[in-house]
């Protein structure tokens, strides 16, 4: 097909395409449908691929010039597409903004405007100065984590005997009531967690103490304007409460038995604590590199000139929406409920994010201007060797797991990563650290 176009820069990375079909190719397309029929056309006095063309032509009249134009539209675009300069953005979808008519015997023309990746004008990203902190593990970290651990392995009996008190863990069924009678929808069976801790909608955990197994209670809770769950916000409810029953935690002592109860690599509680050391040290400075390369990202982000598609905020959006579904482990009908319940609606939500997805959008595109100016990429022997190290850690062969990694379509994402990990590390050689203060391990875990 010989389309000719006509390229037109528009604002916010727009470009305008008017492209022209000649007449004899849109002929040779309505002729290719029609043969297309003649042959394969199943009709009452005919023999199979034996319909004449005018009685084709006549039967199916206005389809044939609809299909020739959906034809013609496709392949001049997937053409023009081929050969313009700025090539539209994968994700965005062309729009149609005005064509003539398809007519036998005549040219066929249209307009289509699509999203383009815009020129990035780069703000400095060598030599920044970004402070950081200085930091040491300390007996208070050890202590915390070791708390954790003591949690994770405690054990759990039955308290036939006694009432409920904070630490216990609590199974109860609940339901809210109005003049007397059950609130449809809010009733809950076996519920459990700990009294204390706050993990319930309702925040009961003072009004169970005391409680017996077996026990039912009517509590009355008013909730503050401001409260957390908004429906629940500003409103007096009443709730039956039933004690299912009720498990006491026993916490393990922290000695040399418990380290050997986690792993059979502890023989002594010292070696338990060189090991959430190591941890701990890994942790914070890989939560420091993500720190400084966010704020080197931020720095070049602000400096930096560009337009923004719209396509690129939408895609963004969708992204977010789908991790947030993923993140609650909900389909995205019951996130749409969940919001309803809250008085919000996607819109909201769209609303509401767009500044985040205007910022991602904008470090998409400064994240790949630097790789493509800086010339960094992945070769296939960072691949191997990344898959090398991790069929270490996994006790298998590099082999066997790069064949299962290819089999499973994830060597793209690994390359991905890897390029993301050698621009960032690009980023900090070029970055000036500026020690300044102390701050603590758990402050800098919490992103404080």
């Amino acid at each position: 097909m010989n389309a000719t176009k006509e390229v037109e820069l528009l604002e916010n990375s727009q470009v305008k395409l008017t492209v022209r079909v000649p007449t004899a190719d849109v002929a040779q397309e309505y002729e290719s449908i029609v043969k297309e029929y003649c042959d394969k056309a199943h009709l009452k006095g005919f023999r199979p691929g034996k319909v004449p063309r005018d009685v084709i032509i006549r039967k199916l009249g206005p389809s044939l010039i609809d299909q020739t134009r959906a034809e013609v539209l496709e392949k001049s675009l997937s053409e023009v597409f081929e050969n313009v300069e700025k090539k539209p953005i994968p994700y965005a979808t062309p729009e149609i903004k005005s064509e003539s008519a398809l007519e036998l015997g005549k040219d066929f023309s249209f307009e289509v405007v699509y999203d383009t990746y815009p020129e990035v004008a780069l703000g400095p990203y060598a030599g920044l100065e970004i402070d950081q902190p200085e930091w040491e593990i300390t007996d208070e970290d050890l202590g915390r984590e070791l708390k954790g651990i003591q949690e994770q392995n405690a054990l759990f009996t039955d308290k036939d005997q006694g009432d409920v008190q904070v630490g216990n863990i609590v199974n109860i069924d609940y339901v809210e009531l109005v003049a007397g009678a059950e609130r449809p929808g809010t009733k809950r069976e076996a519920f459990v967690f700990e009294v204390g801790t706050g993990y319930n909608v309702y925040k009961v955990d003072d009004d169970l103490v005391g409680m017996k197994k077996g026990e039912t209670r009517t509590i009355t809770k008013i909730y503050p304007e401001d409260f957390e769950t908004k429906p629940l916000a500003g409103k007096t409810v009443n709730l039956r409460v039933t004690l299912n029953s009720i498990k006491e935690k026993k916490l393990p002592d922290i000695n040399d038995e418990l380290a050997q109860d986690i792993s059979e690599k502890f023989q002594t509680l010292d070696d338990l604590k060189a090991d959430i050391r190591k941890k701990l040290e890994d942790a914070v400075k890989a939560a420091l590199r993500s720190r400084t390369v966010t704020r080197v990202l931020d720095t070049v982000v602000e400096t930096s000139t560009f337009p923004l598609p719209s396509s690129m905020v939408d895609y963004q959006l969708e992204a977010m929406w789908q991790e947030y579904a993923s993140r609650l482990g909900l389909e995205e009908k019951q996130l749409t409920q969940l919001l309803e319940q809250q008085g919000r609606t996607t819109e909201d939500i769209r609303k509401e994010w767009t500044p985040s997805a205007e910022k991602r959008a904008r470090m998409q595109l400064v994240l790949s201007e630097i790789a493509k100016k800086e010339g960094i990429a992945i070769e296939e022997s960072d691949l191997d060797a990344e898959i090398a190290k991790m069929a270490e850690e996994r006790k298998v062969t590099a082999a066997e797991l790069k064949e299962s990694i290819q089999k499973s379509n994830l060597d793209a994402y690994m390359r991905s990563n890897l390029r993301m990990d050698k621009l960032y590390d690009f980023l900090l050689s070029k970055t000036v650290i500026r020690h300044s203060g102390r701050q603590k391990v758990l402050d800098i875990l919490q992103g404080n």
